[in-house]
């Protein structure tokens, strides 16, 4: 199953560099907690004393960096006292003088582990056996788990048993044979053992799952609201599964309408304080790779009972909203509600159906909503940029994989307005919940995204000036609106995609919280996750505090404190970033896979970076990333170039003027 569409409105903050990625996977990796136990506030019983500084390392072998618990910028760390950490554990530094505007500091002592497990290739010499990983210090290989095979050069897991204490390094045994590094799939396997990301699930949560039926139970029922005479349906992907949303639309006339946004209630079936709870939290979400998923909750419930499929009953927590003849939202309320879904739509057909095509084997009531659902989109579109939201519609490519996990194909995928037309109800759901929880004074993880730095955004200006782009006076000046300015520039300018990716590198990244805050990329004043709990931890906690704020079922509904929501709120924004770094790596390693196969043909491609050897090229074809050493072009040239070497191993493609 490819991955799902971004339906917060595109505030994921693409486009960040490896290390950003790494970074995020060090904050990830340093929250031990799981389940309900985890919602405690963290109890520092060794808060560093004065002038130390507490954060989290990024290992890179002989040198390091530390990002501070409390913000502000990162510490380059190297020497012998690196020789105590490992990647991803949470240290206590102590600041000193560095050189060239560089910040620097030593490591005093290790506050916790970052992680249990290592992976990497095996190395043998003679009867001494080490683990090689991608980034930090070899791990020394004690032993084997009973019945592995000992092969040289594989991918493998090493459980640490010694953690590094300055004189000695790490060392474990190894867990697990992933197989050869070459292989896409391996690398893809990898990607999710190297950041601790499960895809089995514990026997305690398959025991819970086990009893629950194949369909709605009628005693659940009880309660809600019936809605099987109200023409709704679900619009996804082709090969989506893990239906969460699906939407309606009735006209109540004079100009007004009733958009109903359907979500799945997952909260029916994952109770607080059970193990199911408890694995959900710890994923936190789920994992989209090409061809592979690893879902934060078991298929029975992910892909069955809590799937609004076609033609059955399913439990909903739906939001319906009043809009005027201009768009604009009147009023909201949420209700809980037993569906069935009309149709199963894909963004191709609604895409149809928008352009006057006949389907004739979808209801005509269904077809009627999808009319005039696609005519409020436009409204809703138009009145978000008004406001000052971003269009950051970045490039995406999807990537079909065979039986093997071998790519089979790399395309571009084409935005439709079908996708826009979703994305702008689930915005608009997600505010509404927000602005009712507010309301309630009901506590709940709410979606921020804090306005760029100025600086950032001043240097942006530069790159744009060397491109020779014409830079709005604001972005000169460090104003956030340059920003929408930028990518206004971008839409009908021949570097529009370099434009946009610069653009999106001088963003902050989107993140949970505990307190409501302005969302900046979507101009919203207060913005939660509300429409995807088959999927995202956060979402399943809104869905929670929505249903305390209708007076019943208080007890299955417990209301968070905010420290504990505050470590919920951390936890779920690492992990999703830790996701998200695994998903990167994995497209990359196919990506270089599928271009070994064309050897040797030219392709066109972009400058995306300069270096002093010289430039990144971004390939238009598949988006792949390359380095063309000694290639002297402006940033965002269009050159041509051929493949010159591909190493998926280490995810590496050397390219050459064409």
């Amino acid at each position: 199953m490819a991955r799902r569409r971004n339906r917060s409105g595109n505030d994921k903050g693409r486009g960040k560099s490896p290390r950003a990625g790494r970074r995020a996977a060090a904050h990830a990796r340093r929250e031990s907690g799981r389940g309900p136990q985890a919602f405690q506030p963290a109890k520092d019983a060794s808060r560093p004393e004065s002038g130390l500084v507490e954060g989290s390392l990024e290992h890179h072998g002989r040198f390091g960096f530390v990002i501070p618990s409390g913000g502000g910028g990162d510490f380059y760390v190297s020497g012998n006292s690196l020789r105590l950490a490992m990647d991803g554990d949470r240290v206590v530094i102590r600041p000193g003088p560095g050189g060239g505007g560089r910040r620097e500091a030593a490591i005093v002592r290790v506050l916790a582990r970052g992680r249990k497990s290592i992976v990497g290739r095996l190395s043998q010499k003679g009867r001494r056996w080490t683990l090689e990983p991608d980034e930090g210090d070899a791990v020394e290989v004690l032993d084997f788990a009973a019945g592995l095979k000992r092969e040289a050069g594989a991918m493998a897991v090493v459980k640490i048993s010694r953690y590094p204490d300055g004189s000695r390094g790490a060392a474990g045994v190894v867990d697990e044979i992933l197989g050869n590094p070459a292989s896409p799939r391996v690398r893809a396997t990898a990607a999710l053992r190297s950041r601790e990301l499960p895809e089995g699930f514990p026997p305690a949560v398959l025991r819970e799952t086990a009893p629950f039926p194949e369909r709605v139970e009628k005693s659940l029922w009880r309660g809600r609201r019936t809605l099987f005479d109200l023409p709704l349906f679900t619009i996804d992907g082709a090969d989506a599964k893990d239906f969460d949303d699906a939407v309606s639309l009735e006209d109540l006339g004079g100009g007004r309408q009733r958009l109903g946004v359907h979500i799945a209630d997952v909260g029916a079936y994952v109770k607080p304080g059970t193990a199911l709870d408890e694995e959900a939290y710890a994923r936190a979400t789920s994992v989209y790779l090409p061809g592979r998923v690893v879902p934060m909750l078991p298929p029975k419930l992910s892909d069955h009972l809590c799937s609004l499929m076609p033609r059955v009953e399913r439990l909903a927590l739906s939001c319906f909203m009043e809009l005027d003849g201009a768009g604009h939202v009147k009023s909201a309320a949420f209700e809980e509600t037993v569906i069935r879904s009309w149709h199963r739509f894909t963004y191709r057909q609604v895409e149809l159906v928008l352009l006057g095509k006949c389907l004739s084997s979808v209801p005509e009531p269904a077809i009627e909503s999808v009319i005039r659902m696609g005519a409020l989109a436009k409204k809703l579109t138009a009145a978000r940029f008004a406001r000052g939201a971003l269009d950051l519609d970045m490039p995406e490519y999807k990537i079909e994989v065979d039986a093997q996990g071998d790519p089979v194909s790399v395309e571009r995928v084409e935005r439709l307005s079908s996708h826009r037309l979703i994305e702008e109800f689930m915005i608009l759901a997600n505010e509404a919940a927000a602005r009712h929880l507010i309301a309630k004074q009901q506590n709940a993880p709410h979606r921020i995204h804090p306005d760029p730095d100025p600086k950032k955004l001043k240097d942006l200006a530069l790159e744009l000036k060397r491109l020779d782009v014409r830079v709005p006076p604001e972005l000169s000046r460090g104003l956030a609106a340059g920003v929408r300015g930028a990518l206004q520039v971008a839409k009908n300018h021949p570097l529009g995609d370099t434009i946009g990716i610069l653009t999106v590198r001088s963003l902050k990244q989107a993140t949970y919280s505990a307190e409501p805050a302005p969302h900046f990329g979507l101009a919203s004043g207060a913005y939660t996750h509300f429409t995807s709990p088959i999927r995202r931890y956060p979402d399943l906690l809104v869905h929670r505090a929505i249903k305390a704020t209708f007076g019943k079922g208080k007890a299955s509904c417990p209301r968070l404190g905010k420290d504990a929501l505050a470590v919920a709120a951390r936890h779920c924004s690492d992990r999703e970033r830790l996701a998200a770094e695994a998903e990167r790596e994995a497209v990359e390693a196919l990506r270089i896979a599928y271009l070994a196969q064309g050897l040797p043909r030219a392709l066109k491609g972009r400058v995306t970076r300069q270096l002093p050897y010289g430039a990144l090229v971004t390939l238009d074809e598949t988006g792949a990333v390359g380095l063309a050493r000694g290639l002297r072009a402006p940033m965002g040239a269009i050159v041509d170039v051929k493949v010159q070497r591909v190493d998926v191993a280490k995810r590496q493609l050397d390219l050459k003027p064409a």
